[in-house]
């Protein structure tokens, strides 16, 4: 059985993307969100691995834990679209226009925004402070380009990043065992 979003929440989440369709779409922003929606984890990637060359660190231990970060988030993730049941924003407000294919499956978590802030936490615990603030910039940008798109509610996104600061946790423990 579904969870069920209360109606309050479904109208604030709802009015935050049709701002958003309304005052903030251009056609440069929809190109740069598109291509930060589809490469932002790959560019997230491809920093911290020139982090850890820069700080001649071991890559291998820390890439891995960036990999079970990102399985671990995604498993969770799994775990609660099936269990949450909640459709796609452009479902419940016709107004809302997706940029993107419509996805199918379950809104919250966002994946995409998971995986980013999977990767990007453990980059937090990992690497010096002065580079862990432009992952976390980047998995921003990846979150709000799900909501730019118009595929992910707002809750979706926080619930996702929610989750991934729990599999860069576990993660964490993991690793240190």
């Amino acid at each position: 059985m579904p969870v069920a979003v209360p109606d309050t929440v479904l109208q604030i989440d709802g009015g935050i993307l049709l701002f958003i369709q309304s005052n903030l779409r251009s056609p440069f922003l929809t190109q740069f969100f598109k291509a930060v929606s589809n490469y932002g984890v790959i560019v997230l990637a491809v920093y911290f691995v020139i982090m850890l060359l820069w700080e001649k660190r071991k890559i291998f231990p820390i890439a891995s834990a960036c990999v079970v970060s990102g399985l671990l988030g995604n498993f969770i993730k799994d775990y609660l679209k099936h269990l949450v049941k909640r459709p796609r924003p452009f479902l419940d407000f016709s107004a809302l226009e997706p940029l993107i294919k419509r996805p199918k499956g379950y809104s919250f978590p966002s994946g995409h925004t998971t995986l980013a802030f999977a990767v990007a936490f453990i980059a937090c615990r990992i690497l010096p402070k002065r580079y862990s603030i432009p992952a976390l910039l980047i998995a921003a940008l990846v979150a709000f380009s799900r909501l730019y798109l118009g595929v992910h509610y707002p809750t979706d996104v926080l619930g996702a990043m929610c989750v991934g600061y729990v599999a860069a946790l576990i993660t964490e423990f993991l690793y240190k065992r």
